[in-house]
């Protein structure tokens, strides 16, 4: 069942009362304008630079004991809260908002109980909620105590406790500062919610590649409009051809584009191979929701999110040629270097010989991690092909070949242990008689918390504390 966001038409169904509808309208409508004044470039840069210059004065201040410097202090505290608010406000109403889309029930539903990563992303706003008035709150203290130090030399006791007091709060002003300002809230564009993100749950077998990985990183409002998109779709393909096949042959050419490897002419003429003409100048318009220029927003999200993936197709398609004049099995795997939070997501691509038509099989073994040991049986390979992939420049159909004859798993692997220890991965490929035919081990590192820059950053920031509360002790 299709499920439509809240603002759909509701015509067999009892309609959404006018009242909730005019408050939930309300609601995005200061959403909107609260976020606009929070995610500008020149606000974003103040609170960056107001949360390190914080910092470096209150440092100076304890080394020094200039009472000037704390005056200043007290001026950069006042601009820091002015600064804090706007993004506040519109945390607390990114969350309100959500809520509003995902729990608003029609037959019996919700949007929240249909599509995955729901609760990710409302975990997600009630965090950076909390982080942005943990900020504020530790801004508004911190005025508070240097405007109680101004009344007071830095010479007595009482002052240079507040001092370093006002000195933790600077820390996590600037803490917060990092964690909250590098996440999309709330985007000002066509969808309130989080429109691009990470996915909580995906398919291993992605098939079509790039249209499942696609769909794994849209929230839930965008995927309900992919999925009416996808049935609108169907009556414009060409050939016989499955929406989904399609739509995977035009985000390929999307992606050529992005890399320049196609130009737009060549990418329009393939578009008109598998989609009718009306279909494609919808794609071209800038009034449709999903246009060229917004899937290539989506392809683009998942490159930076998921670069595995499209650097183990480019190391296969660099040995295509190789691999096309002989009969040998393929497999190729990407781990990326650093588990974040003990978190990674492995990518297996592998293909039976070319006289190999039974299914065959992937063993994956973690060492230390989950999942420990997985099997994963493979269905043979459709060799069929697809209208648009096997003409056009070498590239194109080398890239289209390696694709559709591999079966291209993804698979999420996490580790309890953290630290900087390395952990293996051992990937086998096996024949349909249980014979061994290749096998790689893969490495990663763990990372603690958010990486090795980011706890860098925070080691020495204690260190600084640790500086301030000895200077004050003396």
């Amino acid at each position: 069942m299709d499920l439509p966001t809240p603002y759909a038409q509701q015509d067999d169904e009892e309609p959404t009362p006018s009242a909730m509808k005019s408050r939930i309208e309300l609601r995005d409508k200061w959403r909107g304008r609260w976020t606009k004044l929070a995610i500008n470039a020149p606000s974003r840069l103040l609170r960056y630079s107001l949360s390190v210059t914080l910092l470096v004065i209150i440092v100076l201040s304890s080394t020094t004991l200039d009472q000037t410097l704390l005056d200043a202090s007290r001026f950069v505290w006042a601009l820091s809260v002015i600064s804090f608010i706007p993004p506040s406000i519109a945390a607390t109403y990114a969350r309100m908002t959500a809520k509003d889309r995902l729990e608003l029930r029609r037959k019996g539903f919700s949007l929240r109980e249909s599509y995955v990563g729901v609760e990710r992303i409302l975990n997600q706003l009630d965090e950076n909620k909390l982080t942005e008035r943990t900020r504020l709150s530790a801004a508004i203290v911190g005025l508070i105590l240097s405007s109680t130090m101004a009344s007071n030399t830095l010479q007595t006791d009482l002052s240079l406790t507040l001092l370093g007091v006002t000195a933790l709060m600077a820390v996590v002003v600037l803490l917060a500062t990092v964690s909250v300002e590098r996440q999309k809230t709330m985007e000002m564009g066509k969808t309130p919610l989080l429109r691009l993100h990470n996915p909580s749950l995906f398919d291993t077998i992605a098939d079509p590649l790039l249209v499942d990985l696609v769909y794994a990183h849209l929230d839930p409002e965008t995927s309900s409009k992919w999925n009416d998109w996808m049935e609108t779709i169907t009556l414009n393909v060409r050939r016989n051809q499955k929406s989904e096949h399609a739509v995977e042959t035009v985000l390929r050419s999307i992606y050529f584009t992005m890399t320049d490897k196609m130009d737009f002419d060549e990418r329009r003429r393939i578009c008109t191979q598998v989609l009718n003409m009306p279909a494609v100048e919808r794609l071209e318009s800038q009034d449709e929701f999903f246009n060229f220029e917004e899937l290539e927003s989506f392809l683009l999200h998942v490159v930076e999110r998921k670069p595995g993936i499209f650097r183990l197709l480019s190391r296969t398609i660099q040995r295509a040629g190789r691999l096309r004049a002989t009969e040998d099995w393929t497999l190729d795997a990407d781990l990326p270097p650093r588990a974040t939070h003990g978190e990674s997501d492995l990518f297996v691509l592998a293909s039976p010989g070319k006289s190999s038509a039974a299914p065959f099989e992937i063993d994956i073994i973690t060492v230390e991690g989950e999942p420990e040991t997985q099997v994963i049986r493979l269905p043979p390979i459709d060799r069929v092909e697809r209208p648009g992939r096997a003409e056009g420049s070498e590239d194109w159909q080398m890239f289209n070949s390696v694709i559709d004859r591999s079966h291209v798993l993804w698979i999420g692997m996490a580790w309890n242990k953290s630290g900087h220890e390395g952990r293996s991965v051992q990937v086998n490929l096996l024949s349909e008689n249980s014979t061994t035919v290749k096998s790689q081990v893969l490495w990663t590192i763990m990372e603690d918390g958010d990486g090795i820059l980011l706890s860098t950053v925070r080691k020495s920031l204690r260190e600084v504390y640790s500086m301030i509360t000895r200077s004050i002790i003396r």
